[in-house]
């Protein structure tokens, strides 16, 4: 609920990358409903379901690079969003260990979806 009392109108958004569904219930920088945090980019947000206070947990963002829809597993935010494959497709301009740590993560998310198919 909102801090109006009337429900909050939530949505799916899917990571391009892994193919999760998130909910998201506000798109862009800065939620109504948590005006202390502003996010640089265009964001997934979502009003945290675990907590008393107002507070946003981001879930996913476009790539600044391709504008495919990454979840935060999916994607690192570099001065942008970007995702995955674009960060490994373009590996020589980010830092050794922001590649390393992407394609990990990849590697473990494309091990876990061949394990359940």
């Amino acid at each position: 609920m909102n801090d109006g009392g009337q429900e909050v109108k939530r949505d799916l958004v899917t990571c391009q990358i892994c193919r999760i569904s998130l909910p998201y219930d506000f798109y862009g920088k800065k939620a109504p409903y948590c005006p202390g945090i502003i996010y640089y980019d265009d964001t997934y947000l979502l009003r945290d379901p675990y907590s008393p206070e107002p507070r946003v947990v981001g879930v996913a963002g476009p790539c600044d690079f391709c504008s495919s829809i990454a979840c935060f597993d999916c994607s690192v935010f570099y001065t942008k969003r970007l995702c995955g494959k674009c960060v490994l497709e373009n590996s020589d301009s980010f830092p050794a260990q922001l590649v390393v740590g992407i394609k990990e993560k990849l590697q473990q998310i494309m091990q876990a979806q061949a394990e359940t198919h």
